[in-house]
């Protein structure tokens, strides 16, 4: 098992989510399937609340609300045309 250091896995999960903003940013650009891959982010964002109002929070929950903070930062930048593939259009690659 390799073992990092908090300020490695920070650096490279903000590489994972970069590229992941730069592909999804990319296929919106091209207008093929974005839609319904978006459609499929939201779906993984969205919780059953069949939760315990009444539990206490748990490691699992911080988890949880971590990954889906994260799908949503992905998609966040992903759709603020950071990327410059904004009006591209090209169907071409």
């Amino acid at each position: 098992m390799l073992v990092q250091s908090p300020e490695e896995l920070e650096g490279r999960l903000n590489g994972q989510r970069q590229v992941l903003a730069l592909l999804l940013a990319w296929l919106r650009s091209r207008g093929e399937g974005y839609n319904e891959l978006l459609s499929l982010m939201q779906d993984l964002c969205t919780s059953d609340q069949q939760e315990d109002p009444g539990a206490v929070p748990t490691a699992a929950f911080a988890i949880e609300g971590a990954r889906v903070t994260e799908i949503r930062q992905i998609l966040e930048e992903a759709e603020s045309g950071v990327h410059g593939f904004e009006g591209t259009g090209s169907k071409t690659g």
